[in-house]
C-alpha cells in the first residue's frame, strides 16, 4: 500500500489552492501574523497504528489476490505453451501431406486445436477482466481503509490548529521550504495514536 498514501495528493491540491489564494490576498497586519503549521501526511500515515494496521491488511489482501492471478496466469501460459505444440504438430503434418487429402484423425485434430485456441482466447480475455477487477476492487479498498484515518488525521489537524491559533496548515509534500519548528507532523501522530 505504499502507493496508497498518495492519496494525500488530494489534500495537496487543497493546500495548493490555500497557498495560491493567500499568495494573491493583500498583506495586511492580519495576513503579516499568520500562524503556519506543516505536517508529513505521508509519515503519519506510515506511522501512526491505525495507518500500519491499514497497510498491513492492504498488503495482505493484495498479496492473495495476486497469488490467485499469478496462479491463474501460470495455468494459461502452461496452456499456450501446449497449443504452440500443437500447432507445430499440425503444421508439420499438414506440410508432410504434399498436397495428398488430410486423414480424418488429422481433420479431427486441427478441429480439436482450433476448439481450444478459442477456449484459450476467452479465457485468456476472462483474466485479463480478473486482473482489472482486481486492480478496482483493490483501488475500492485502499478507499475505505483510508477513509476513516484520513477523517480522524483531518479532525486531530483541525483540533491542534484551533489549539495553537494556527491559521494555515500545509502538506508538507507542497511546501518547497519548511522550518522544523513550523512542523506538527509528531504532534499529529501523537494524537493520532491517542497518546
Amino acid at each position: 500500500m505504499t502507493h496508497v498514501f498518495s492519496r494525500s495528493s488530494r489534500w495537496l491540491g487543497l493546500a495548493l489552492a490555500t497557498a495560491f489564494l493567500l499568495s494573491a490576498m493583500p498583506v495586511t497586519a492580519d495576513a503579516a501574523e499568520l500562524k503556519i503549521g506543516v505536517v508529513d501526511l505521508q509519515k503519519v500515515l506510515k506511522s501512526t497504528a491505525a495507518g500500519k494496521a491499514a497497510q498491513k491488511q492492504f498488503d495482505d489482501l493484495s498479496k492473495a489476490k495476486q497469488k490467485a492471478l499469478k496462479k491463474q496466469k501460470a495455468a494459461l501460459d502452461a496452456r499456450q505453451a501446449k497449443l504452440a505444440a500443437g500447432k507445430k504438430e499440425i503444421e508439420a503434418a499438414i506440410a508432410a501431406l504434399q498436397g495428398k487429402e488430410p486423414s480424418e484423425e488429422l481433420k479431427s485434430k486441427a478441429i480439436g486445436f482450433q476448439d481450444e485456441a478459442r477456449k484459450f482466447e476467452k479465457d485468456y480475455i476472462d483474466y485479463d477482466r480478473a486482473r482489472e477487477a482486481t486492480a478496482s476492487e483493490l483501488i475500492k479498498k485502499e478507499g475505505d481503509l483510508l477513509k476513516p484515518i484520513e477523517d480522524k488525521i483531518r479532525a486531530k489537524v483541525d483540533q491542534l490548529a484551533k489549539e495553537r491559533g494556527l491559521g494555515l496548515v500545509l502538506s508538507r509534500a507542497v511546501a518547497v521550504y519548511a522550518s522544523d519548528a513550523l512542523d506538527i507532523t509528531a504532534e499529529i501522530i501523537k494524537r493520532v495514536d491517542g497518546q
